[in-house]
């Protein structure tokens, strides 16, 4: 009896493990089909390492000035760098500008790691443009970590300014809620199953959107989070060379990734291709999660749940940040329990404190990548930390409005029952339609 609930157990783990595998193939063949497939005058391109100084620093966006094709692609990029002395920057054939050092350079194709088209991530004057810049840039990218550290990037280039920045960060907070509705979805054939993922997924983006219709106004008239993440930004920012944390989970996914990636492309060459298995993959493991649950005594499960990890807010709220922090995507991680909510072990009340604390998890990526470049990048990273941090205590200590996010979740579960199709609509109204019509009327 007890090999066999143990083997049950270690098969539940091996399913979530591939299930991450088809979500990451997912997000990745997503951005695979979205990212420009060739290099324009304006975009932005994350090298993989650049020079600056005697210095070799990773992982840093520039802006393309020009291309030039030939056997090696060469290409042409502006890199801004504070806290350069004027003599520094003059021998570095630099321009000072706004208190930053502007360097010049060339690279090839091969020390591009990412590139983000001009026409889409460059933010604008506009505050409430940004805002929703945030919210579909992490629609396309699956994963407010990668969204906010390109902005914290691009801050800390200078190509982007603070007023801007701060605005992307609460839009990328949105935006990453899409992937764990998504997963709901996989619920539709059973009603009961369907209704308890469904509001625990959307609990996650009405607490969001809450939070942002409270500090957006407040940011935008007295600018807090700017100002509370400068303060922090300056007197903590250090500069710091070591390599940041990897985290092993995020490494043993990636690499499984990478071999079905290059399996699908053997066969067909294609993205759409890529799009398909992953979905296909996702969705066999959350029903064979679900399987595997059932067939378990769900008591005593729920019992573990509720005596051990889930049994106060607190508990919850620093499970959903631990796992986060190691899984490095908060997308992934409020993804897990879905199933668990679609399968009845856990309820909409407890799923809800652990995605607060995946909001705050999220931002340790942030955090980690505005370490090793300067000030500004930090009070980005910052203001996202402090974004969450002030939602959770503004809103969910107080009952009235705690209940908002959980009543407008099961409200709208219990109409998609009604509709099949609700689903699908709100989610490409909400951050498709709106984002996208908002940002090319303001463009």
């Amino acid at each position: 009896m007890f090999s066999n609930i143990y083997t049950k157990i270690a098969l539940v783990f091996i399913c979530l493990y591939i299930f991450l595998v088809g979500i990451s193939a997912l997000s990745k063949s997503i951005s695979g089909l979205t990212s420009p497939s060739e290099i324009s005058v304006g975009d932005m391109a994350q090298l993989k390492k650049i020079n600056f100084n005697n210095t070799e620093k990773k992982k840093i966006w520039v802006k393309i000035l020009s291309v030039h094709e030939g056997d090696n692609f060469e290409f042409e990029y502006i890199h801004k760098e504070d806290g350069i002395s004027k003599e520094v920057c003059s021998d570095l054939n630099g321009l000072l500008s706004d208190d930053s050092c502007v360097i010049k350079g060339t690279t090839n194709k091969k020390n591009i790691k990412k590139i983000a088209s001009s026409s889409f991530i460059t933010a604008t004057d506009s505050a409430f443009i940004s805002l929703f810049i945030g919210i579909f840039a992490t629609v396309i990218f699956q994963s407010s970590s990668t969204t906010t550290s390109l902005i914290v990037g691009m801050a800390g280039s200078g190509l982007v300014g603070l007023s801007s920045a701060v605005p992307m960060v609460m839009g990328a907070n949105i935006g990453t809620t899409v992937t764990n509705t998504l997963v709901s979805l996989g619920h539709l054939r059973e009603k009961e199953e369907f209704k308890r993922a469904f509001a625990s997924s959307t609990v996650h983006d009405f607490f969001n959107i809450l939070a942002v219709l409270i500090f957006f106004p407040l940011e935008l008239m007295f600018g807090v989070l700017e100002k509370s993440a400068t303060f922090l930004g300056n007197f903590f920012f250090t500069e710091i060379s070591e390599k940041p944390f990897e985290s092993p989970i995020k490494a043993a996914v990636k690499w499984a990734v990478d071999h079905l990636k290059d399996f699908v492309h053997n066969i067909i060459d294609s993205d759409w291709a890529l799009l398909a298995a992953s979905v296909i993959i996702t969705l066999f493991m959350l029903f064979s999660i679900v399987k595997l649950l059932r067939s378990m005594v769900l008591e005593k499960v729920e019992k573990f749940f509720d005596d051990y990890i889930f049994k106060t807010a607190i508990r919850a709220i620093m499970f959903g940040f631990v796992l986060t922090v190691m899984v490095q995507s908060s997308s992934i991680t409020t993804s897990t329990v879905v199933p668990l909510a679609g399968a009845g072990v856990l309820s909409l009340r407890q799923i809800f404190p652990f995605t607060l604390g995946a909001n705050i998890g999220t931002t340790v990526t942030s955090l980690m990548a505005a370490l090793v470049l300067n000030p500004i990048a930090m009070v980005v990273a910052f203001s996202h930390l402090l974004f969450n941090i002030s939602g959770i205590i503004l809103i969910y200590p107080l009952k009235i409005s705690r209940e908002i996010p959980l009543y407008c979740a099961e409200k709208l579960a219990e109409l998609s029952l009604k509709n099949r199709l609700i689903p699908l609509i709100y989610l490409g109204i909400v951050f498709v339609l709106i984002p996208l019509i908002i940002i090319l009327l303001g463009g």
